[in-house]
């Protein structure tokens, strides 16, 4: 009896692009893959913040590599459906000044097409990470 693994299919392989994304660009720190995945024209909504294309990316990135390290994401739940893969995730790192690690837990949704993201949303809990930062608990809105 042959075993012989089945192709993946489009939404499968989408997922494994997104999760290469977390693996590669914030686990490796390999910036070169933001060009390879987010090109031109692609944007990602941060809640309120809009980033368009690679180079906007990388400022972001670039921002978060200078105040963080140790990063290390990790994909709880994946999900594909069409062209659309979600993750939510969880990220561990450090406070570069400080030392103080901290972890939080996002959400992210991303459209795939032709083996680049053109669409990317995602959301993640800045208040427990600002709480977490500053040492003083966040208060529950319920």
């Amino acid at each position: 009896m042959s075993s012989a693994a089945q192709p993946l299919s489009t939404p499968e392989q989408n997922k494994q692009l997104v999760l290469r994304w977390f693996d590669e660009v914030w686990n490796q720190g390999r910036r070169e893959t933001i060009f390879e995945l987010f090109p031109e024209g692609s944007h990602l909504y941060d809640g309120a913040a809009k980033l368009s294309g690679p180079d906007e990316f990388c400022r972001f990135y670039d921002g978060l590599r200078a105040d963080f390290s140790d990063f290390r994401f990790s994909p709880i739940v994946s999900l594909a459906e069409g062209d659309l893969v979600g993750v939510h995730w969880s990220a561990e790192f450090r406070q570069t000044v400080t030392g103080k690690r901290v972890k939080i837990t996002g959400t992210s949704l991303v459209r795939v097409e032709n083996g680049v993201f053109t669409e990317a949303w995602q959301n993640w809990d800045s208040a427990g990470l600002a709480s977490q930062l500053s040492g003083q608990a966040t208060a529950s809105l319920f």
